[in-house]
């Protein structure tokens, strides 16, 4: 009977336990259903309140509202408020620049460069075979108007830079007239040109010595991969390649199946270049060599340049080289970001939402965000700095030295007909340079002075000078290491260190 009473008593234990169970996932469930409504309550709150804001500024503003604008504010804002530099929304104008210079590396356009001096837009370099150079534009032209719309970086009605490449750069066989006034030319000349298809080059290369080459990436395009292999296999041809010098200081990073297959180049298949991890474990990935056309012999010395400004594609190839010990890298600390991004189409529109989704990791699973990577040299660049940089200020306010080059510059046309390209006849009439600048009681150094100079006469005669030893102690450095057999010191020095942690 007692058992009896214990078994009936334990039945009735766990019928209360199953009612009072289900009780609580009904509550629970309720609560979540009650959530998710007064959520629901909250954004259409919100929402409202966005239009009642938007009709305000509307009928009120003492200027006239562009509520569309107002509207592509909010989202923008909305990302904004996860607080990451990396997590944005993109449209219109910005989504077609990004998609032209770092998806595509092509737009339509006229194949110049151009850079702002003193309030003017000036053309440095038009680039060879472009609408630009067809029509006879050349560095040093300043582009004084676009149609009737007069062109200047200062004033009452001064453009953004960007708003001038805006305004170049369209639909691919339609026309723009610009005006151009060009030293030695009584007046401005209107031209017109036909915009084209313009390739973006990311990559620069040359050889620096017999056996020795260099390559520059300024940022990783969708054409990236295929232009090094071309910058490589130009420096083969023109040397038996003993040491290569890759150049990644200011490079802010861009495509990573690009970057990923530079990394690729000079590694052995199957080693790891990178990992990611995120909050979505569908974001943990490894990324390794894939195997390409394009390889660099394992006894070629690499030695890779970086800074402060290198960062995120430019990170994971130099982290995956110093990780592997393929090669050693000089110059800065580089700029830690090591967050990855992922572009979401949107529905409702034809922007985009880019989210950071996960961070990168080095092979040897070190965090390269916030932290960036410890060169194995530490070398600064030159500065100006304290006293020179208020002397330099003047100088440029007063435009002595941009005047004193491009005077030269046209004296040496007049008197030949032909625009110089070798700096050294400049060089020498430095004295009265510096002679110019003591009557203006602006006192600089020698350096300083031959580096303002050599910078001024470049733009104006277009000279793309790729590599100034004077002026880079970087690069110096690396060639130095190189002449020193010192590469395969550091890599066996750094081998050791790895085997004590």
């Amino acid at each position: 009977m007692a058992l009896f009473n214990n078994k009936r008593a334990l039945q009735v234990l766990l019928l209360l336990s199953i009612v009072i169970s289900l009780s609580l996932i009904f509550k629970m469930t309720q609560g979540d259903a009650i959530d998710r409504d007064q959520d629901r309550l909250t954004q259409i709150k919100t929402y409202k309140t966005l239009l009642e804001i938007a009709e305000i500024a509307q009928a009120n503003y003492y200027k006239e509202v562009d509520r569309q604008e107002m509207f592509e504010g909010a989202l923008k804002g909305a990302l904004f408020a996860l607080k990451d530099p990396y997590t944005y929304y993109l449209a219109g104008t910005d989504l077609q620049r990004q998609r032209e210079n770092i998806y595509e590396g092509r737009f339509g356009g006229l194949g110049i460069r151009i850079y702002p001096d003193n309030g003017y837009v000036k053309i440095s370099m038009p680039l060879l075979g472009s609408p630009a150079e067809r029509v006879g534009l050349q560095a040093g032209d300043i582009i004084t108007k676009i149609g009737d719309e007069p062109v200047r970086l200062e004033g009452p009605s001064a453009m953004t830079l960007e708003e001038v490449v805006n305004k170049l750069r369209g639909e691919i066989g339609t026309d723009v007239t610009i005006s151009i006034h060009r030293r030695g030319w009584p007046e401005e000349k209107e031209i017109t040109i036909t915009r084209a298809n313009i390739q973006i080059d990311s990559i620069q290369s040359t050889l620096v010595e017999d056996g020795i080459g260099y390559i520059k990436i300024d940022n990783f395009t969708g054409r990236t991969e295929e232009e090094f292999g071309q910058a490589l296999e130009k420096i083969r041809e023109q040397t038996t390649l003993k040491a290569l010098i890759l150049d990644l200081r200011n490079n802010p990073g861009g495509m990573f199946p690009d970057a990923r297959a530079v990394a690729s180049v000079f590694l052995d298949e199957g080693q790891l270049i990178v990992s990611t991890r995120g909050r979505n474990s569908a974001f943990n990935q490894e990324y390794r060599v894939k195997k390409g056309s394009i390889h660099c012999p394992n006894d070629v010395e690499l030695v890779v340049l970086v800074n402060e400004y290198s960062a995120s594609g430019s990170e994971i190839v130099a982290g995956a080289i110093k990780d592997t010990k393929r090669g050693i890298l000089i110059g800065q600390r580089t700029f830690g970001k090591g967050v990855v991004q992922q572009h979401f189409n949107l529905k409702q529109a034809s922007g985009i939402a880019s989210l950071t989704i996960s961070s990168y990791y080095t092979p040897n699973g070190t965090s390269i965000h916030g932290t960036g990577i410890q060169p194995h040299i530490t070398v600064d660049p030159l500065k100006i700095e304290g006293e020179d940089v208020l002397m330099l200020t003047r100088a440029i306010e007063k435009h002595i030295i941009e005047d004193f080059v491009v005077d030269y510059i046209q004296q040496v046309e007049e008197e030949t007909g032909v625009t110089p390209k070798d700096v050294s006849g400049l060089l020498e009439k430095l004295p009265e340079l510096t002679k110019l600048l003591d009557e203006e009681n602006i006192s600089l150094s020698s350096l300083i002075i031959r580096r303002q100079a050599k910078r001024a006469f470049d733009l104006n005669v277009g000279n793309n000078r790729l590599i100034d030893l004077e002026s880079d102690p970087q690069l110096s450095k690396a060639l130095d290491v190189i002449h020193n057999g010192e590469v395969p010191k550091i890599l066996a020095a750094a081998e050791l260190q790895t085997d004590v942690h």
